[in-house]
């Protein structure tokens, strides 16, 4: 099993952010990413591994003062059936299987609130399965196209 990346939250969100940046500084962590209006940032060294999210205490149903653990998903199926699963043992939707874009373009995740109202992510960052076959329908007609020319003209 290997942890994508994991989400505190925290009621003093501007302090906590600076705390944390100046101590993962010494470890050669930096902000990578902050969500517009403040939601989160992500510190990390080449992608955000640790996030800070603020918390806002109400007695509203999406409220939570869980943590965040996301799961590293080896294909976007996995991620998939991840949430069919949890789904159908107790855990509650907290965004189905998709494409989130405001991390990145092929990052693919479905998010879950279980039982202890802890947000468990399943994510894939690339499932190269999708995109190996038009690659390859490309690069082997390629080849025999060059094949073709080379066996006509020479």
């Amino acid at each position: 099993m290997s942890i994508d990346h994991i989400a505190i939250n925290t009621f003093d969100f501007p302090k906590t952010v600076s705390f944390y940046d100046a101590i993962l500084s010494t470890l050669g962590y930096r902000k990578i990413l902050i969500i517009e209006g403040n939601k989160a940032v992500g510190f990390g060294k080449r992608f955000p591994s640790f996030w800070i999210h603020p918390t806002h205490i109400s007695n509203e149903e999406g409220s939570r003062i869980g943590t965040h653990i996301a799961f590293v998903a080896n294909s976007r199926k996995q991620v998939d059936d991840f949430y069919r699963i949890a789904l159908k043992n107790g855990a509650k939707d907290n965004g189905p299987p998709g494409v989130r874009p405001q991390y990145h373009r092929f990052y693919y995740a479905a998010f879950v609130i279980d039982a202890d109202g802890n947000n468990i992510e399943a994510v894939n960052h690339f499932d190269w399965r999708l995109f190996i076959g038009w690659k390859m329908i490309i690069s082997t007609s390629l080849l025999i196209f060059i094949s073709l020319a080379i066996k006509k003209f020479f």
